[in-house]
């Protein structure tokens, strides 16, 4: 029987010394040596990125694929920079008002620089309009024209009197204005009130007589009446005065219609003269101009100022939303494309929000809408998080909706009352959406558009090889050092940032492209130098075993339960049909490996393997098909010809949550094998690993946390010497141990037994030869028998033979 040789501690591990790191890569260089050496692992990804972003032909968005701390929205970001720069400067947006519809915006665009000049001057017109408007409605204008207008109506007033007084004259009367309008009286009357009048003038030497005088004439004519030739001369200017009356009301609906015509043509002329006004180099644009000219013939429509318009004047304010514009978006000439890391992935982040209502005027005043990152983005790149995406599923259906439309299309909201509707506007812009890996699988199966819009893929790797780390590792602590305010790694803490990184990755000769928990692990070891320049090694140290202290109340649990029997693991000696599997367990913070106690029972029957787990439905598919494989190597194994003809139950003891996975698919076999082979197992070693069909032993995940959970419960209960660990020789590679684990094997109180086959682990659990398969079988009473007697599957293969005959025959009654 030849056994495995249990593994040296060198061989646990990643083997990056200090002297291995080039001192140059841990001089600071320039940000482009930097940014080469932060990219290096991500070649393919990088030369995606690159071809996406820049092709202009629609539909080349960019789906950046990796997992979050790789790197992948700095390389965007850092690839979008360099290829905004070759691109035009974007140009302004603004908002032109509309007059026929005042909640449809129309958007315009003009060259960099030059909206606020334009909103500017639109701004000025506005002000000389309402100036206009007022002095015509309300100012000195309107005085000066009623003034005018007064003088020659009060002049055709007094030519119809002075007509009219000829006529009254020649019948004797005489005509006397007042308040009321005019009278007549006779013109000896007359005579006498002028009389009196120039008696006023030039009194009399007695004053008594002339009031004696007066006081005879009024008696006298109360004494006779109103004579009749007073009432005839009244009846015969009747016709006179009625027509003198109609003349005069023409006169004053003539002047009303001289005054409002006079209003007429000063507003006219002191609009086209503000619009005159506006400076030519604002309107550089056949829209822009377009938009002056619509402008100008509203305001003439409105005001009722065409030719032939005989409609009342308005006299209603001129509101600023109809007159200026909303800026939305302005740029100065040169600047590079715009980039845009969206952080508000929502409608109004993205798409623009209205900060205030419509509805106290009828048209928006200037900055009611304010602009979205999708126009801040328009010409640029537009870099959004596909997680937070997705979480919003009308953001992004209507983000599809304008990138297949290839424009900016208003969000229509069938719920409350109707808000401002911005018309589309035209969107150049690149989308670059960073995902996780499964996220992107289920857009591309869920969404059959996902591909029409996001053509180019960037996948990111999620390590590298030892090479390239020893570029990119001190490119990333200088970068770090000198972007960060974190202090400089010496050579021993970039070559244990390494072996940190080898482990993340699970793999000696690879590292983890995570960077960002290397930054973590900087900044958290920057708190523990006390102010050193200069990180080491024990810096570093420190930091890890901080932060696995901090994130270690599910291991010291785990540990807890063990040590006071709550989980019942065997550590020594040897029990028929129990092996000691391993698992990992995670509270979302840390995994941590557990052993666990898996134990077989085989008696005759026909059933084969029975997973009790599948039974109580506690088992995932996964795990299922790796109890079925089993049943597969026994066949193969045992009963090519026969029926296997044994019932077994397996079952993962004291567990009391769903498992899933293969990795403990040896530790079942090897106890269903103990427990045919009625041969007890060690439980001085924990086994990991999963099985073929044809006993070949593979590779599982999480070997560094099973090893270290097995170590750390022998440990806490004390190290034997004889205790260690079964795994698949495939996955030695995935070996990167602690460095108490290191130091145990060592001094030779912990093992670690790397198997590629199943006989292999066989003989180191059972202490007995697992068996040649031989054709040729010297005891001619057992001619079908295939393995010696004396070895493990010779006893399994006679057992089941017994077992078979024992189901064929009738039960025993028992005396």
């Amino acid at each position: 029987m030849a056994v495995r040789t249990p593994l040296d501690a060198d061989r646990c591990t990643t083997q990056v010394r200090a002297q291995d790191i080039p001192e140059a890569a841990l001089i600071q260089a320039s940000a482009e040596r930097e940014l080469s050496a932060r990219i290096a692992p991500q070649g393919r990804a990088v030369e995606a990125l690159r071809r996406g972003l820049a092709e202009r032909a629609p539909g080349f968005n960019v789906a950046v694929v990796g997992k979050r701390g790789t790197g992948r929205t700095f390389t965007a970001i850092a690839l979008a920079r360099a290829e905004a720069g070759r691109r035009p400067a974007p140009r302004d947006l603004v908002l032109l008002t509309n007059p026929r519809w005042p909640l449809e915006p129309v958007p315009a665009f003009l060259a960099p620089g030059t909206g606020p000049a334009f909103v500017r001057a639109m701004t000025e017109l506005h002000a000389r309009l309402e100036s206009a408007i007022h002095e015509v409605f309300e100012g000195r204008v309107r005085s000066r024209l009623q003034l005018e207008v007064h003088r020659e109506q009060s002049a055709a007033e007094r030519k119809l009197h002075d007509a009219l007084g000829k006529i009254a004259a020649t019948h004797g009367m005489g005509l006397v204005a007042n308040d009321d309008g005019f009278d007549f009286v006779p013109l000896d009357d007359q005579a006498d009130e002028e009389a009196d009048r120039q008696g006023d003038d030039h009194p009399a030497d007695d004053p008594a007589d002339a009031a004696g005088s007066a006081t005879e004439i009024e008696d006298d004519e109360r004494a006779g009446g109103i004579s009749r030739q007073y009432l005839d001369a009244i009846e015969a200017l009747r016709p006179h005065v009625e027509e003198t009356q109609r003349q005069l009301a023409l006169l004053e609906a003539e002047s009303n219609a001289n005054l409002l015509h006079r209003q007429r043509e000063a507003l006219r002329r002191d609009i086209e003269a503000s619009f005159a006004a506006i400076p030519t180099r604002v309107l550089a644009t056949a829209q822009l101009q377009q938009f002056i000219a619509d402008l100008h013939a509203h305001l003439r429509e409105i005001y009722h100022l065409e030719e032939g318009h005989h409609l009342p004047l308005t006299a209603a304010p001129l509101p600023a939303g109809l007159v200026i514009p909303t800026l939305l978006i302005t740029n100065s000439e040169g600047e590079p494309a715009p980039i845009v890391h969206a952080q508000n992935v929502t409608l109004s982040g993205l798409f623009g929000r209205v900060v205030a209502g419509s509805g106290e005027g009828r048209y928006p005043e200037p900055g009611t809408i304010l602009a979205g990152d999708i126009h801040r983005a328009n010409g640029g790149f537009l870099i959004l998080d596909a997680e937070a995406l997705v979480k919003r599923e009308r953001v992004y259906e209507h983000l599809k909706a304008c990138l297949l439309a290839r424009s900016i299309q208003p969000y229509e909201d069938t719920e409350g009352p109707p808000l401002l509707r911005v018309q589309p506007a035209p969107l150049d812009v690149k989308v670059v959406l960073v995902a996780d890996p499964d996220l992107i699988i289920q857009l591309q199966e869920l969404d059959p558009e996902f591909g029409r819009l996001f053509k180019i893929r960037a996948d990111f790797a999620d390590d590298m090889s030892i090479e390239e780390g020893l570029t990119v590792y001190p490119g990333v602590t200088s970068w770090l050092a000198a972007n960060r305010g974190l202090p400089r790694c010496s050579r021993s803490a970039v070559a244990f940032l390494m072996h940190y990184g080898a482990r993340l990755a699970e793999d000696q000769n690879r590292l983890t492209t995570n960077l960002g928990l290397l930054s973590d692990l900087i900044t958290e070891a920057t708190s523990l130098a006390l102010g050193s320049e200069e990180l080491t090694d024990e810096h570093l140290k420190a930091a890890v075993k901080l932060m696995r202290d901090r994130q270690g109340q599910l291991r010291d649990r785990l540990l807890d339960m063990h040590r006071y029997g709550q989980i019942r693991v065997e550590l020594s000696g040897a029990h028929i049909g129990q092996i000691n599997g391993l698992a990992v367990v995670s509270d979302g913070f840390q995994s941590v490996g557990r052993p666990c106690r898996v134990t077989a029972v085989t008696y005759a029957g026909e059933q084969g393997p029975l997973n009790i787990e599948r039974e109580v439905e506690m088992s995932g598919p996964i795990h299922s098909k790796g109890v079925l494989i089993l049943a597969g190597y026994l066949h193969d194994r045992f009963a090519r010809d026969y029926r296997l003809g044994f019932d077994a139950s397996v079952v993962f003891e004291q567990t009391y949550l769903p498992i899933e996975g293969d990795s403990a698919s040896t530790a079942e076999l090897f106890a269903l094998l103990s427990s045919l082979a009625r041969l007890p197992a060690r439980q001085d070693i924990g086994v990991t690993g999963s099985v073929d069909q044809r006993g070949r032993v593979l590779p599982v995940g999480g070997v560094n946390e099973k090893v270290e959970g097995f170590f750390d419960v022998c440990s806490d209960h004390g190290l034997s010497g004889s205790q260690g660990v079964i795994i698949p020789e495939s996955n030695v590679r995935n070996l990167v141990l602690r460095e108490d684990v290191l130091a145990a094997m060592e001094a030779g109180r912990f093992f670690i037994w790397p198997i590629s086959t199943v006989e292999e682990g066989v003989e180191l659990l059972l202490g007995q030869p697992a068996g040649q398969e031989s054709p040729d079988v010297a005891d001619d009473e057992v001619p079908n028998f295939r393995f010696g007697a004396q070895t493990v599957y010779g006893r399994i293969e006679r057992r089941l033979a017994r077992l078979r005959r024992l189901a064929q025959n009738e039960p025993m009654t028992l005396k």
